[in-house]
C-alpha cells in the first residue's frame, strides 16, 4: 500500500532551503530514490517539510534509515534524517491517480 511521508526539519529556513537544494541535486544525480513516487518540499517560517509518496512503508523506512541517504544529505549540508519529526500515513487517494 502506498504511503505519504511528512518530515519536518525545524531551524533556520533560509539555511535549510539552501542545503536542501544542494542535497536534492546530489540525490537526483545519483538516480533519485527508488520507491519514491512523488516528492515535494515546503516551508513555513520555522521549518522545512519534505512531503513524499512512496510505494510502501517498507520502502520509505529503508530509505530514511539508510546510511547512504544520510551521507548524501550531509554532503549537501542538510541535517540528518534522524533529526526530523516524521509521520507516515497510509495513502487513501491521489489525484491524478498514481
Amino acid at each position: 500500500m502506498a504511503v505519504v511521508l511528512i518530515a519536518r526539519f525545524a531551524g533556520d529556513v533560509e539555511q535549510l532551503t539552501a542545503a536542501y537544494d544542494v542535497a536534492h541535486r546530489i540525490i537526483m544525480d545519483r538516480g533519485g530514490a527508488p520507491g519514491e513516487l512523488r516528492h515535494h518540499c515546503a516551508v513555513d517560517e520555522n521549518a522545512l517539510y519534505i512531503i513524499t509518496v512512496w510505494e510502501s512503508e517498507t520502502a520509505v523506512r529503508e530509505r530514511w534509515a539508510s546510511p547512504e541517504f544520510e551521507a548524501a544529505l550531509a554532503s549537501g549540508g542538510f541535517p540528518s534524517p534522524k533529526t526530523a519529526e516524521i509521520s507516515i500515513l497510509q495513502l487513501h487517494a491521489a489525484e491524478p491517480p498514481l
